[in-house]
């Protein structure tokens, strides 16, 4: 899969979802739950993200991940002003592509997106006993800023210093 081969569009709900589902499902079936199946709909989704938040990765012209990126998160970072950060939540990525360069694509895009909007930092968090997703989080870049207890889970906080072009 070369880069080229990816491309991504914005504000297919319904897409984003299933792919949220299908990674969902294999967490749970492989006994390394994260997320309920039953708050992965149109409804509870859309409480706090807007449809134009929901990427979709597609290699080929088929969805391959997804991933939440908005420009504020008062639940996880409640000291983050509105347009200092961008925001990666449940990112997700199909099964089949599981392994590829999708996840880093993902990244990528959300650090363009930051640079568009002149904003310096990209944040996502992620349950911090997970050594395999912290270290792909750190092999790209990203720095734990913080470790807290949100209700009963262990969540590491991450972020990444984007380069801005000086204009």
């Amino acid at each position: 899969m070369n880069v080229e081969d990816i491309s991504f569009s914005i504000g297919d709900i319904d897409e984003a979802i299933d792919i949220m589902r299908e990674a969902a499902r294999w967490l749970i079936d492989t006994g390394k739950p994260l997320w309920r199946l039953e708050d992965l709909t149109k409804e509870k989704l859309l409480k706090a993200n807007k449809i134009n938040d929901f990427y979709i990765f597609c290699v080929n012209n088929e969805s391959a991940g997804t991933m939440i990126l908005k420009w504020q998160d008062p639940f996880f970072w409640p000291n983050a002003k509105y347009g200092e950060s961008g925001f990666i939540h449940k990112m997700s990525v199909r099964r089949k592509y599981s392994g590829t360069k999708i996840s880093i694509s993902m990244i990528e895009q959300a650090k363009r997106e930051c640079q568009k909007r002149n904003i310096a930092l990209l944040r996502l968090d992620c349950d911090a006993g997970r050594e395999k997703l912290c270290s792909f989080y750190e092999k790209f870049g990203f720095t734990q800023v913080d470790r807290k207890m949100i209700g009963v889970f262990d969540t590491a906080l991450y972020e990444y210093k984007i380069d801005l072009i000086s204009k």
